[in-house]
């Protein structure tokens, strides 16, 4: 029987384009909704910080440019965190306007965001105050969602468990391309500078908050709480995958959040060949709802998240 071929799609540059990776945070609050710092205040600590990008994501209120950006180098983003009618709060960034609080599903919020151009992200969807925040049957209302939180700094704080990707993996096997993100989700100082995303940008273009927007709309970024990416790329006209870190350790994770291999180091690679032939997979037809992502763990529980590659025919 003819063996069809694969190869994977992947939301990074090619190797020949010449690009950086900015980091940034996009999920805060000041004063200005349930946050303890005024906005100035947190934007110098976190331009102080090294960050390239930065937003503040108030409940419901949409923060000025104006209001942020004179007194900045970093490249502002205009956000809201919405409040869906059963409490679940979504992230509209690249945001335009303030939407209904606490009157629209969060169906309907994503619907709003995207018909005005803006990114839709699942905020924190281990919340575990609100009952019922994040079941699965809300969640497969949600195809077309482009983002959800896999790590969310200040849940640790507040409930232990900041870890989400067991969400994420439930979305992406069901064939949805949608990108992980993590966030401080800053409401106190000890809240900054816990987790962050690096998008891969252009060194030929200028940075701006419509294509920092669209870089994360597309996946062209990895998410961090303290391991550094350096090199992702696929490869070998798109038969192989290989990344470079600072880790000690990288997952290859695939369907369901099984772990295809493990390798020591911050460099590993990983074929077609190799992943059809891996006993642990079980897809052997490699469907388009296929995906493969990385996970990178270094001291200290620090981690870092490829965005998912796709697996899909040739044909």
């Amino acid at each position: 029987m003819e063996i069809k071929q694969h190869k994977f799609i992947s939301p990074y540059f090619e190797s020949d384009v010449s690009s950086t990776w900015l980091r940034g945070n996009h999920h805060g609050h000041s004063t200005r909704s349930d946050g303890t710092d005024e906005p100035l205040t947190i934007v110098r600590a976190y331009e102080e910080a090294g960050y390239d990008y930065f937003a503040l994501s108030e409940h419901d209120l949409l923060l000025r440019l104006e209001e942020l950006q004179p007194y900045t180098k970093m490249c502002v983003i205009p956000a809201v965190e919405v409040a869906a009618k059963d409490e679940q709060t979504l992230q509209y960034l690249g945001a335009d306007r303030v939407l209904p609080a606490l009157e629209l599903t969060p169906k309907e919020i994503m619907d709003r965001v995207h018909q005005a151009g803006g990114l839709c992200i699942f905020n924190h969807p281990n919340f575990k105050p609100v009952h019922d925040y994040c079941t699965d049957q809300m969640l497969d209302t949600m195809e077309g969602i482009k983002g959800i939180e896999i790590y969310t700094g200040v849940i640790e704080r507040l409930f232990g468990q900041a870890l989400a990707t067991n969400r994420w993996d439930y979305l992406l096997s069901k064939g949805w391309r949608i990108y992980g993100h993590a966030t401080d989700d800053q409401h106190a100082r000890e809240d900054q500078f816990i987790a962050w995303n690096c998008v891969q940008w252009p060194d030929s273009q200028a940075i701006h908050p419509k294509g920092i927007v669209d870089a994360l709309s597309e996946g062209r970024f990895y998410a961090s709480t303290g391991v550094s990416i350096t090199k992702i790329e696929a490869k070998d006209n798109n038969k192989c995958i290989s990344i470079e870190s600072d880790a000690d350790e990288v997952h290859w994770i695939s369907r369901n959040g099984v772990v295809l291999k493990k390798v020591e180091g911050g460099s590993s690679t990983l074929t077609m060949k190799e992943l059809r032939e891996n006993h642990r997979l079980h897809n052997k037809e490699l469907s388009e709802a296929f995906y493969v992502r990385i996970e990178c763990f270094g001291r200290g529980n620090k981690m870092a998240w490829s965005q998912p590659f796709w697996i899909v025919s040739e044909e």
